[in-house]
């Protein structure tokens, strides 16, 4: 079942942009400007001032955190033009719930936000607050993370986008929004499948059946409005998919992930967090 009409041009039309302020987070800011741009989009600017526990900081320099917040956000919305821009700092314990909160209130259809890396587990991971709004969001997330390059000024816009897939029923929902981005853009869509190399077979078969399973998630129609290539790699996911990013000049990566399986995927693969943290586009992802 399609979880997108894809006779219908998406736009994002409420983008809701979380913001710490950090580098990382400029370039996002830039990537939420220009897709708002081009999709006429309203944009709201926000940042958590997260609450300490009890007694842990005075009423005043908690007054002082919002007032800092408040006149951040102001300088950051003064130099935007052409979008319909709104403002909002927001308050609580966890900052990855009250951002999924305020863009349910804002009724955004997209999450943008820059991700930071750490090593942690022996692997690469993204901080928590990123893993949490993805795991939980009811929209797609735009993750910007630390080696995606400032877009050109203007409308952002995808020309090159790899989707990555497990056929899994999340996965699915990327597909569907892969191929729609596809159809508004006229851009090239690869979808991709990762075989463990122990599992690849000599004469190419195990290929060439996961080659057709791929196929099938493309309805006839889509090649009236993009051009869809399905491929299919050997070796770690996370790695995989970046190689054929790279080599495809990919600008973004489209994933879909399982809530429920989250942080079991982050422990035995680190998939979704690896590619989110070390990709050099943005990455969308729909839980």
């Amino acid at each position: 079942m399609r979880t997108i009409d894809l006779q219908t041009q998406i736009k994002f039309e409420r983008i809701l942009l979380a913001t710490d302020f950090s580098p990382c987070a400029e370039i996002a800011q830039a990537y939420a400007v220009g897709l708002a741009r081009h999709d006429s989009s309203t944009l709201e600017l926000t940042t958590v001032v997260k609450l300490p526990s009890l007694d842990a900081l005075s009423e005043c320099a908690l007054d002082s955190f919002r007032r800092a917040s408040e006149e951040d956000l102001r300088r950051m919305a003064e130099p935007v033009s052409g979008v319909k821009v709104t403002r909002k700092v927001i308050e609580g314990f966890q900052p990855a719930a009250v951002i999924v909160d305020e863009a349910v209130d804002f009724g955004a259809d997209l999450i943008v936000l820059g991700t930071t890396s750490k090593h942690g587990l022996k692997k690469l991971a993204l901080g928590s607050t990123a893993e949490d709004v993805i795991r939980t969001a009811y929209c797609p997330v735009l993750t910007v993370g630390p080696h995606v390059q400032r877009p050109a000024g203007g409308a952002v816009s995808f020309q090159r986008i790899v989707y990555a897939t497990d056929f899994s029923a999340q996965a699915a929902k990327g597909a569907d929004l892969a191929l729609a981005l596809g159809h508004s853009e006229g851009a090239k869509v690869y979808l991709c499948h990762v075989l463990a190399d122990k599992t690849v077979s000599r004469d190419g078969a195990e290929d060439a059946r996961y080659v057709s399973f791929l196929k099938a998630l493309v309805p006839e129609s889509a090649h009236c409005w993009c051009d869809p290539e399905c491929v299919v790699e050997h070796g770690k996911a996370a790695e995989a998919i970046l190689a054929r990013a790279a080599r495809v000049k990919a600008d973004l990566i489209v994933l879909g992930a399982r809530k429920a399986s989250f942080w079991v995927e982050f422990v035995r693969t680190g998939l979704t967090p690896a590619l989110l943290a070390t990709a050099t586009c943005p990455v969308l992802t729909v839980c």
